[in-house]
């Protein structure tokens, strides 16, 4: 019998072939009974060349001596006889610097994968078998020398090998042909590469979603970076491997690196995870705070160039993509500490690098806005001062611990003593969540109750509330200094403040007024009785029996605007006339609108 009958028997032996695909693992193991049924079927020939011996197959060189540690082909297959003469099967062969692998029918194994038992299955995290791929000439792939991984094309993909052309698998460093140990879910920390699960091996591309042991992510500093995940150890993250398979991420452990994909921008840490929600830029926000100590400014938001460095990035389920122009969300506990515990979300604005306003106004599309110093969107009514060294912006609202607002007396005192003469202006940007600086005049509710307002139209001073005369009516801070409809008429007092601004307050009532210009004041009744006339005012003057009044004071050395009387509609009285307010006060006015008497008849 020749030695084709011998090939024959194993290819139709195709039940005990091993074809590799990815797919099993190999279990193979030649019966005694089929050797034997090999040994009937075939007749030894010859001292040279193939013959059964002993249930085994063995091959004699010319010599009449076995081969051994070596290989014999036979048609288009490769055979390996061991040290012992014998034929191996269902083995790795180390022959030199390379490996190969004989199948169950014993033929050495080419173009395919093959996954063999590993020996060291059970330890710690040890696959139980690995995976080789052998070439055409049968050798496995492997690493070779090189000190990095030198990747290797398989079928359309890439894999890598170790130098026993074991496949690898998971995370594998860059500059180290070996599988990181994953045991404790932290290979991602070394690892650059990723090569899938154990029976996979093909290097990833592109977005993978991974589950991780992440510590340092708990720590405090880490809130800095994403504090989405800072409240668990174990996670699941994103990380993103470009097309040469190595993972984006920051070389530096202080700062996030940034990747625009697929035109949308993305930032990864040190390690490489993606980060979701809020993310300071550290470096930015060192270079404009000019210190990388950032207490004084974390958690309270005193510094808008500290704000100005923090962005926000999508949740993970949205894909976490950096967010430009408005978004709504709860601030970072180190950006403001107080509003992050009411946990209320508030609106952001960041431009095309993600990075926040703050701090400033700015206009967008069409329409002005103001950011606070933590770069919450401002909205409703606010006093506001510009600090343009820094720059920033000093916000007071109206309902402020020192100097609140939220009552139309609140509002004219605080503007008086606290406010305009301190540099600030007020502000309206419409109610809830509008946001949009208003001009020109404007109603606004304050405890309920509507006032007018006028807001200036243009210029540098755009949006600022009015302190002065405007179609002879007078504003302060914004709002309309005009009578209330129970008082019909009422006095402002001309005000000059810190800051050489002039601004009038309203009085009152009459009697308010009459105290404030006591030493300019006469009584006109005097010890004047009965049906005795009573003279009251000088250019403009009235006469009156004294039975006929209450109270009559005259007024001498006022100056044209010290005091203005206005009516419900804030309309000054600037003529010679009589004007009884609701308490039946009447004031005296010349023609320049000059108070000269005061009186309410019984």
């Amino acid at each position: 019998m020749q030695l084709r009958n011998f090939k024959k028997y194993f290819k139709n032996k195709k039940e005990s072939a091993f074809i590799m695909k990815k797919q099993t693992k190999l279990v193979a193991v030649l019966s005694t009974a089929a050797l034997l049924a090999i040994g009937a079927s075939m007749t030894s020939f010859a001292a040279t060349g193939w013959a059964e011996e002993d249930g085994t197959w063995v091959y004699y060189n010319r010599d009449g001596e076995r081969a051994t540690d070596s290989w014999k082909k036979s048609g288009n297959n490769w055979y390996y006889l061991d040290s012992d003469g014998e034929m191996a099967i269902d083995q790795l062969i180390e022959d030199g610097d390379n490996y190969y692998y004989v199948d169950i029918n014993g033929v050495m194994a080419s173009n395919q994968w093959v996954a063999i038992e590993n020996e060291d299955a059970g330890n710690d995290d040890e696959p139980d078998q690995n995976w080789y791929y052998f070439q055409a000439n049968g050798k496995a792939l492997k690493n070779g020398d090189n000190d990095k991984v030198a990747l290797k094309t398989v079928n359309g993909k890439k894999y890598a090998f170790d130098d026993e052309g074991k496949m690898l698998y998971g995370w594998v460093s860059e500059d180290n042909a070996e599988r990181i140990d994953n045991t404790d879910g932290d290979g991602f920390k070394e690892g650059v590469y990723y090569f899938g699960g154990e029976d996979d091996g093909a290097m990833t591309t592109g977005w993978l979603q991974i589950d991780i042991t992440y510590d340092e992510a708990i720590n405090d500093d880490y809130k800095y970076t994403a504090a989405a995940f800072n409240d668990d150890e174990d996670q699941t993250r994103w990380f993103y491997f470009k097309s040469n398979g190595k993972k984006v991420y920051s070389t530096s452990t202080d700062e996030t690196k940034n990747k625009t994909i697929n035109g949308k921008k993305y930032t990864f840490d040190q390690y490489g995870a993606m980060v979701a929600e809020w993310s300071l830029d550290i470096k930015k926000a060192s270079t404009n705070v000019g210190t990388s100590n950032f207490a004084g400014y974390e958690k309270k938001a005193e510094s808008a160039k500290y704000s100005q460095s923090w962005r926000y990035f999508s949740s993970v389920e949205d894909g976490a993509r950096v967010s430009k122009g408005w978004f709504k969300v709860v601030p970072a506990e180190y950006l403001n500490e107080t509003k992050y515990n009411d946990d209320e979300s508030y609106w952001y604005y960041a431009d095309g690098s993600g990075n926040l306003y703050a701090g400033e106004f700015k206009t967008i599309k069409g329409k002005k806005y103001a950011f606070k110093n933590d770069g919450r969107m401002i909205s409703g009514l606010h006093f506001i001062k510009v600090d343009k060294t820094t720059p920033s912006l000093t916000v007071k609202d109206d309902d402020d611990d020192e100097w609140n607002f939220d009552t139309e007396d609140d509002f004219i005192d605080s503007a008086i003593k606290h406010y305009v003469g301190a540099g600030y202006d007020c502000y309206y940007f419409g109610s809830g969540e509008d946001g949009a600086m208003k001009t020109n005049k404007t109603n606004i509710t304050i405890d309920g109750d509507s006032f007018n307002f006028y807001f200036e139209k243009s210029g540098s001073n755009k949006g600022a509330g009015l302190t002065g005369e405007k179609d002879d009516k007078y504003y302060l801070a914004g709002m309309l200094q005009k009578a209330g409809s129970d008082e019909k008429y009422q006095v402002l007092k001309k005000v000059t403040l810190s800051n050489g601004k002039v601004a009038y307050q309203k009085l009152d009532d009459a009697p308010a007024f009459l105290a404030d210009v006591k030493s300019n004041t006469t009584d006109a009744i005097g010890t004047k009785t009965g049906s005795d006339k009573v003279t009251v005012g000088k250019t403009n003057t009235v006469t009156k029996k004294a039975e006929d009044l209450k109270e009559a004071y005259n007024i001498t050395g006022l100056k044209a605007g010290d005091y203005v009387l206005v009516n419900t509609s804030g309309t000054v009285v600037d003529k010679k006339g009589k004007s009884k307010d609701g308490d039946d006060y009447v004031y005296v006015t010349n023609k320049s609108g000059v108070i000269e008497a005061v009186y309410v008849e019984d």
